[in-house]
């Protein structure tokens, strides 16, 4: 039974994936596939993906992996054409000085604000994108916080960035952030 269902979703893949031998894909479900690309592949699999009408970024979802040493950026696509959402997932060292990708705000210009989003929380840098340094959603003047990373030590952050409030007293055996 499984192998007739979502007919057009794996014609689809397979059309995706002729023309992208470095890829795996997969139906999920209904209107839901997923790929896996080598980071290094993410632009030229975006193109074409594009060319193949996926028109939208959704979002660019980043997951901290810290005990494989990796972030996983998955690009959330949606195909108004083929009425299909499109994941593409790939992994990247997690080691902040070779945690880059290369931008693909020239492809779909929208990813520009989920790059800087990954950006100031997870520290990923996307080369080519020239908003990288400047301010965005965290108005810290400290570098390197990187809050949505699985080892960022929020208790001991919030007790020194809001030392006034007394909610964060030593004594207390709980804490409520």
């Amino acid at each position: 039974m499984g192998e007739v269902k979502w007919e057009r979703e794996q014609m689809l893949v397979d059309k995706i994936l002729e023309k992208a031998p470095y890829a795996e894909g997969k139906v999920r479900r209904e209107r839901r596939i997923e790929f896996s690309i080598p980071a290094d592949r993410i632009r030229d699999f975006l193109m074409l993906l594009k060319e193949n009408d996926f028109e939208l970024m959704l979002q660019i979802t980043t997951v901290d992996w810290p005990n494989d040493g990796e972030l996983e950026l998955i690009y959330q696509m949606w195909s108004v054409t083929h009425r299909t959402h499109a994941m593409v997932r790939t992994r990247i060292p997690r080691d902040l000085d070779k945690a880059r990708m290369p931008t693909v705000k020239d492809i779909y210009p929208v990813a520009e604000t989920y790059e800087r989003d990954a950006h100031d929380f997870f520290g990923v840098y996307f080369e080519g994108n020239e908003k990288m340094e400047m301010p965005w959603i965290l108005d810290d003047t400290e570098q390197g916080l990187f809050p949505h990373r699985k080892d960022f030590d929020m208790l001991t952050y919030v007790k020194k960035k809001y030392k006034l409030l007394d909610r964060f007293d030593e004594d207390k055996d709980n804490y409520v952030i």
